[in-house]
């Protein structure tokens, strides 16, 4: 797979990347993370222009992003139980639909880059819960740009090691996402409301509503 999209990237240049990361963050699954090492690599022996192919994929994810979220938003909920039933996406969908409720804007930026098989689905949330445009606009296109620059800054800096760098970054890849799930989870509790400095009353009625009460 990855040979293939390296041939295309290299007959097509920019152009053929752009619309290889649509599609992906669309969501059809694609080693795009390896393939942006390999295009950085490139861009180091100055076969490529690293600033151009740096904006073409950074705008086809962006792109694939936004298809998602529209979609989303025209089906809506019917979209999403019409997707669970009928491709039996169920369990992906919950899962991003979990996510997408606690996180919020945080959680669009982790899946471009650090929960990136949540991406596609998350985009279809956000849209069908009309999550506001700019909101889930400005998350992606940061999101984006952090995964399109790591990757491609990586083969720009370990040309000559691409292989063994693709076998480290999926050896590291559960520690990173312990290290972020563990600083966002430190981070909520830090800005949780404190219960010492809410009314009496407000405890009560918070701890009601908890337990069902």
């Amino acid at each position: 797979m990855i040979d293939s999209l390296m041939t295309a990237v290299g007959s097509y240049g920019a152009p053929a990347l752009f619309l290889i990361l649509a599609v992906n963050c669309f969501g059809l699954p694609f080693p795009t993370s390896l393939l942006l090492l390999a295009v950085g690599a490139i861009a180091a022996d100055g076969d490529l222009a690293s600033s151009s192919i740096l904006a073409w994929g950074v705008s086809g994810a962006i792109l694939g992003d936004q298809a998602g979220y529209w979609l989303g938003r025209a089906g809506g909920r019917t979209l999403l139980a019409a997707a669970s039933d009928r491709l039996q996406l169920g369990p992906a969908l919950a899962r991003a639909e979990a996510y997408s409720s606690r996180w919020g804007a945080i959680g669009v930026f982790l899946t471009r880059w650090l929960l990136s098989p949540l991406g596609p689905y998350v985009n279809l949330v956000a849209g069908a819960a009309r999550m506001p445009w700019i909101l889930f606009t400005v998350s992606g296109i940061l999101g984006e740009t952090v995964w399109v620059s790591i990757y491609m800054g990586l083969g720009l800096a370990f040309a000559d090691s691409v292989p063994a760098l693709a076998d480290l970054l999926g050896n590291v890849t559960w520690f990173l996402l312990a290290a972020a799930v563990t600083a966002l989870i430190g981070w909520k509790l830090l800005t949780w409301p404190s219960s010492e400095h809410a009314p009496h009353g407000a405890d009560e009625s918070r701890a009601g509503r908890r337990w069902g009460r």
